[in-house]
């Protein structure tokens, strides 16, 4: 690491000898990132470092868009957690809370979590309009289309979607409900129900979801992608055909390794990945962005997509493609990651805690929030302790 002074740089901040992947701007290149304030200024190969007043050789790593986790929980559940401690070091630099608040709490939402902190941060509104707060999600009188589309309308550059989960019932009413909301605004519906004889889910994803609708826990036992023989329901595929899409969602009981190596060996790869983030699922499975993504790595999906599933993608699903992406003026939200060799467990969920051996993990180096080096675990961006200046005499 390098550290200048000097007026006459053009850039802020270099990252250096990387392996960028931009699956946005079509780029897995050995290529150097250039950022002037906020924003990406220039991506490109030998970018000298005498431009730049801050240099960080990153080489060895892999750079990308800051993560996009467009399934976390910040509020309204017991163990809901702190955005920008649990995910910043994490690369993630986008979140979005789905379904802590609704209609009716989004406000103490917004002024008391999103407002303050430095990660980019927008909510799927529950159905329910206290959100999950209290017993959650259960109350047919508190689920209102009307005051929740009005809220969506007012709140756009906040509220991205809808949630409808959890709902212990035997119809299909709350879902509905949500779909109703979600389309006299403009937005997808993400959904977390468990099948009963009621609801099973094929009647889910191919009567009462949309195309751009989304299916989280796709992994899950709880809601089984495959048949005891491991192949997917056919029923699957048919609403994936229909423009259905399926979210990792891990959570602490949301994943499993069987399902999911059976799932991806048949081609059927989750269309976002994300973490379902609250305190057990941190515990328990370290369900974080780069450990999801390091499990989709093990089971055989490769590093490129998986990227493109953790940054572009959820940009997109959430109507932000200014985000997910490190293209020239683009905002300069940036994940450095180290593929780390070794041996290495990963734990999954559902019926116990099962481990996957890998020899790879992902570990997050730097993370990079609006052109600002928010975390360093090993102090890429800093100046060697030797340049620290002698003590002032006039303190001694």
């Amino acid at each position: 690491m390098t550290t200048e002074q000097s007026s006459t740089r053009t850039y802020d901040l270099l990252l250096k000898g990387g392996r960028v992947i931009d699956p946005a701007n079509n780029l897995d290149d050995p290529l150097d990132v250039a950022i002037s304030g906020r924003h990406i200024a220039l991506v490109a190969k030998d970018i000298s470092p005498a431009l730049a007043r801050t240099v960080a050789d990153v080489s060895g790593h892999v750079v990308t868009p800051g993560l996009v986790d467009i399934h976390a929980h910040f509020y309204g559940i017991i163990g809901s957690v702190l955005p920008d401690a649990h995910c910043i070091p994490q690369g993630t630099t986008t979140a979005v809370d789905a379904g802590g608040s609704g209609h009716l709490t989004f406000d103490d939402f917004n002024e008391s979590v999103i407002n303050p902190s430095i990660m980019n941060i927008f909510a799927l509104l529950n159905i329910v309009g206290e959100g999950m707060v209290g017993l959650p999600e259960q109350d047919i009188e508190d689920m209102s289309v009307d005051l929740t589309s009005a809220k969506i309308a007012q709140r756009p550059d906040r509220i991205v979607g809808v949630k409808v989960a959890h709902y212990m019932g035997p119809g299909w009413e709350p879902l509905d409900r949500g779909v109703k909301a979600a389309d006299d605004t403009g937005v997808f519906v993400m959904v977390d129900q468990s099948p009963i004889h009621t609801r099973p889910m094929g009647e889910m994803m191919l009567e009462h979801l949309r195309p751009g609708d989304m299916v989280t826990h796709c992994y899950a036992l709880s809601k089984p992608m495959t048949d005891v023989n491991d192949k997917v329901k056919p029923y699957f595929f048919e609403a994936r055909e229909r423009g259905v899409k399926f979210d990792v969602g891990h959570g602490s009981g949301s994943f499993s390794f069987r399902v999911a190596k059976a799932a991806i060996e048949q081609g059927f790869v989750p269309d976002t990945v994300s973490t379902d983030m609250h305190e057990p699922s941190l515990m328990y499975n370290q369900a974080t962005m780069p450990e999801t993504m390091t499990k989709l790595l093990a089971l055989g999906m490769d590093l490129p997509d998986v990227v493109k599933r953790s940054t572009w993608d959820p940009a997109v699903a959430i109507g932000h493609p200014e985000l997910g992406n490190l293209g020239q003026t683009a905002l300069a939200d940036i994940a450095v990651l180290e593929i780390a060799e070794g041996d290495f467990g990963l734990t999954d969920n559902g019926t116990g805690y099962r481990v996957f051996p890998t020899d790879k993990r992902i570990v997050v180096q730097m993370t990079v929030k609006d052109g600002k080096v928010v975390w360093d675990k090993n102090g890429k961006s800093r100046d060697h302790w030797s340049s620290t200046p002698p003590t002032n005499p006039a303190l001694v």
